[in-house]
């Protein structure tokens, strides 16, 4: 059953978009609920409501975009308007066998982490600010880890991955249930500012992950189909898993395992890949 809310003020969210699938599913939920919406490249604000809550997700574009992502913020940070912001657990160094709370200061030692870091400082001064600060994607692209996993296991390639440093995995479906929400309460009144942490419930390594992908992709054949996966040598502790229990507190948003819906998602991408492979015959 679709969900469906109205009296929503303003009843309009606008997207700032990545380019990637985050865009239409964020798009979809938001309708679902009874938003009108509005779906913006990142050179479209010009275009922007004026009574729109945003949702920025220009920075989950990847690292090749985050030039761009930087010069939204900026320019974000100069309209008079709700903004919930995308971030990520990369702006903490990692390596700690701690959960990171909000009030942890953030000290990046990667480019990737002072990219991130640099977008929220670009917005610090915007009056509505919401930042949500998300653990590591496992399926916001083509080449995010769970495709990079099911293509290996099609071609029979091993894969190999970090077993050693933990994280706060999000799906695409969990990440669009957690920002809508929030979308729905900023539309509420609710005065809900501040930097807010979201990741799943249990932590895991990329290689742990891929274990449970596999296990999941081999009950949809009926041979022998398996891959070899194997720990990377000598891999870094980067572990940062997200502590979570301010948006609970606030929100009222529970987190969720990564492991649900995991079979419906590996059980879509093998069928993208077996029409890959139609199409390319």
């Amino acid at each position: 059953m679709a969900e469906l809310h109205t009296g929503y003020q303003p009843d309009t969210v606008a997207v700032i978009g990545a380019g990637s699938d985050i865009d239409g599913a964020l798009q979809k939920r938001l309708q679902r609920v009874g938003f009108r919406t509005q779906l913006l490249g990142m050179d479209q604000l010009d275009e922007l409501r004026a009574d729109a809550i945003v949702i920025n997700a220009s920075a989950c574009a990847g690292s090749d975009a985050m030039a761009d992502a930087l010069h939204v913020c900026r320019e974000l940070a100069q309209k008079d308007c709700r903004l919930l912001h995308l971030s990520s657990y990369q702006v903490f160094a990692g390596g700690e066998r701690k959960r990171y709370d909000e009030e942890d200061e953030p000290a990046p030692l990667s480019e990737a982490g002072l990219q991130w870091l640099a977008c929220e400082q670009a917005l610090i001064e915007c009056a509505e600010l919401s930042v949500l600060r998300l653990g590591w994607m496992v399926d916001r692209s083509e080449d995010a880890l769970l495709g990079r996993i099911l293509r290996g296991l099609v071609a029979r390639q091993p894969i190999a991955l970090d077993d050693v440093s933990r994280g706060s995995p999000v799906t695409l479906t969990d990440l669009t249930r957690v920002v809508v929400a929030m979308a729905q309460q900023l539309a509420s009144g609710a005065p809900v500012s501040g930097i807010y942490h979201y990741g799943a419930a249990d932590s895991c390594t990329a290689l742990e992950f891929a274990r449970e992908v596999v296990e999941r992709a081999q009950s949809f054949y009926e041979d022998d189909f398996t891959v070899a996966l194997d720990a990377l040598p000598e891999a870094p502790d980067h572990s940062t898993v997200l502590a979570c229990n301010k948006l609970r507190d606030v929100f009222g948003i529970q987190q969720r395992s990564w492991r649900q819906g995991l079979t419906r998602q590996v059980e879509l991408w093998l069928e993208r890949l077996e029409a890959e492979r139609q199409d390319g015959a």
